[in-house]
């Protein structure tokens, strides 16, 4: 489903995959081949959510944008199910696993991993 809010819609790069049960609302950014699955959330409510290209957002991930801290996945990126991603920077090729939780400020450094139930605090760097 997809759903403007505040006047901003979602914008999804044609290669692009959202599952039919998958919700992204506003100022969304999905990259090329990027794949959207099942029951996943991307809500933008109060800031923007950037997803880059080749990213994989596993079944009922939640990943949302906040006024101060935007939410950006680089590039190869894959958010395991469960996962609850607010206000976070992930960088390239890093892998969040089955239900981690990333916090307002955090960043995940570029090949890094949160393993299953992992959580990363608010404004926390976990280094590449």
């Amino acid at each position: 489903m997809l759903l403007e809010h505040r006047g901003k819609t979602p914008r999804i790069h044609e290669s692009a995959y959202v599952a039919p049960t998958a919700t992204i609302c506003g100022d969304v950014t999905i990259g090329e081949n990027s794949r959207i699955l099942f029951g996943a959330v991307l809500a933008a409510e109060g800031g923007p959510v950037v997803i880059g290209s080749h990213c994989i957002v596993m079944e009922n991930a939640v990943i949302r944008g906040t006024r101060k801290h935007p939410t950006h996945l680089g590039d190869h990126v894959l958010v395991g199910p469960r996962a609850y991603l607010t206000g976070c920077t992930v960088e390239d090729c890093a892998f969040l696993a089955t239900g981690a939780t990333i916090f307002n400020g955090a960043r995940i450094g570029a090949r890094a991993e949160v393993r299953i139930n992992g959580l990363v605090h608010l404004k926390t760097m976990l280094p590449a």
